[in-house]
């Protein structure tokens, strides 16, 4: 098999749902509360992602960084190994951890290979909120996606349903291409 290949490192707060983000993109389900947790350091798991117009297929390998202090060195070892790009994942039910997100755009930007590596802002959480209709929510995302640079793909939602919404999926599908292209 000789697919084409992706890495994407996938940061944020404590408690966001980065695991749970990528556990449900690979294996298109929702997992079990409890299974992933950012405590137990960096994670992996990979998607076979089959490409739109019978463009073949894609790996797109998740790198969940850990957000616990204590792993900033394995944070920057990862960061300097190659990714293709960044999953910045915030909470739109938690504005704290959009302000956090400031520290680990800085933190990865420190690794020298990482500047022009395409950003995604992901809007996640439990339930789907549109973040345009509250004006102080609007503004901490815009002001965070200009800051780094990131596209906002809003799957805010994700958790609560099996499976993603088309649209999210799409989203996520062009993003992929766009990093694959970069």
């Amino acid at each position: 098999m000789n697919n084409e290949s992706v890495r994407i490192g996938v940061v944020g707060e404590l408690g966001v749902g980065k695991s749970e983000l990528v556990h449900q993109l690979c294996h298109q389900n929702t997992p079990a509360a409890g299974v992933a947790s950012d405590l137990a350091g960096p994670t992996v798991d990979v998607l076979d992602f089959a490409r739109p117009h019978g463009r073949g297929g894609m790996w797109v390998e998740f790198v969940v960084l850990p957000s616990e202090t204590r792993h900033q060195r394995s944070r920057q070892m990862l960061y300097s190994f190659g990714l293709d790009a960044l999953f910045l994942v915030c909470s739109c039910s938690s504005p704290r951890s959009f302000l956090r997100a400031t520290e680990w755009i800085e933190e990865a930007a420190s690794a020298e290979n990482i500047l022009s590596v395409p950003v995604a802002l992901i809007l996640g959480g439990p339930q789907y909120i549109d973040w345009k209709s509250s004006s102080t929510l609007a503004k901490l995302v815009e002001t965070l996606a200009e800051r780094c640079s990131a596209e906002i793909l809003d799957l805010s939602g994700y958790s609560s349903a099996p499976a993603m919404e088309p649209k999210q999926r799409h989203l996520l599908s062009e993003f992929y291409e766009k990093t694959y292209r970069s």
